[in-house]
């Protein structure tokens, strides 16, 4: 009995404000977090868009081939793997940072190894020659996922 009295002793007016005031906090801190996660699911989908509407329309075809490519178009679908690559290992980063939750890295990364099964993806990472330092631990997720298909 002590113990609900002295709890009712502490619900005073302003221990209900106090309170009222934590639980609104607390709620806006988590909406606030949950629509930056959505803005930069948002952002990264945006630019996976852009970079796969700017590669030739054949290139996850089995017999794909960079050489087949007039010189200009060569360059800038290179150009656009380049960019393909550097979004994935960025979401990698996230990941690894924790700015991702779980769920969200599975689908990406699910993503990644099935455009590693292509002959076009595996190709353009070995001409560019992006095993480098700059893509460490990316490196290291791709060099798994390419063993699965040699």
């Amino acid at each position: 009995m002590e113990y609900l009295q002295k709890f009712w002793e502490l619900l005073s007016a302003d221990g209900v404000a106090a309170f009222i005031t934590a639980a609104g906090l607390i709620y806006t801190i988590r909406s606030f977090n949950k629509q930056q996660k959505l803005v930069v699911f948002m952002d990264y989908t945006k630019r996976y868009q852009e970079i796969c509407l700017n590669l030739p329309e054949n290139i996850n075809d089995a017999d794909f081939c960079f050489d087949d490519l007039d010189p200009e178009d060569r360059e800038k679908t290179l150009r656009y793997m380049r960019a393909y690559f550097d979004l994935c290992s960025e979401e990698y980063h996230l990941y690894l940072q924790k700015d991702i939750d779980k769920s969200t890295w599975v689908e990406w990364e699910s993503g990644i190894r099935y455009s590693f099964s292509k002959k076009s993806f595996r190709d353009a990472w070995v001409r560019l020659g992006l095993d480098t330092v700059y893509y460490t631990d990316f490196s290291e997720l791709v060099r798994r996922t390419l063993e699965k298909h040699t």
